[in-house]
């Protein structure tokens, strides 16, 4: 099948969960995957040795990774040319998609790719793994919004069986493509 390599952006790990889960179903669709966050690429990582890619970010602040957004954009004209997917982590996903659809736009009309396929999936609140300014701030829109403020534990929002759909299309959409065969008329 395909070589894929999964490029992800997290900064309190819930995106890393995401890619890693995806790249769990393209092996079981019998695709050879390599995953790295994107800013600790390995030395010498050529994109041209893959057949398609997949990229996730979270969104912190009203932007995802800043060092995905410099990685799509250097690498647009070869993440265009093959099968590639998009998937943002963000909290506004799963109460208001046209935030959601909006930090997605920005990114991809700021990098100039266009991936065959695109997916938001909510995040989590990391509680947990927070600084005492930022779990204040996140108790409070969580308040505002109707969703847990227990700071004692992490609340995951993501709908999994979702992000495993959606891999088991990209698993199909990101294999090579058989020539048509050509019939001949008699």
């Amino acid at each position: 099948m395909s070589r894929i390599l999964v490029v992800y952006g997290s900064t309190y790990g819930q995106t890393e969960r995401v890619a890693q889960r995806i790249a769990e179903v393209l092996r079981g669709g019998h695709h050879t995957v390599e995953v790295h966050k994107g800013d600790r690429l390995p030395e010498g990582l050529r994109l041209g040795a893959y057949d398609g890619f997949v990229v996730a970010a979270s969104v912190l602040q009203g932007h995802h990774q800043k060092y995905i957004l410099e990685l799509v954009r250097r690498h647009a004209a070869r993440l265009n040319a093959v099968p590639s997917a998009f998937v943002s982590v963000c909290g506004a996903a799963g109460n208001d998609l046209a935030t959601a659809r909006g930090y997605v736009d920005a990114l991809l009309r700021d990098t100039g790719w266009h991936p065959t396929a695109v997916r938001s999936f909510t995040g989590a609140v990391a509680y947990t793994k927070y600084g005492w300014v930022t779990r204040w701030v996140m108790r409070r829109i969580s308040r505002s919004k109707g969703l847990p403020t227990d700071t004692s534990r992490d609340w995951d929002f993501t709908e999994w069986n979702q992000v495993e759909r959606f891999a088991e299309e990209l698993a199909v959409t990101l294999a090579p493509q058989s020539p048509t065969p050509v019939t001949m008329a008699s």
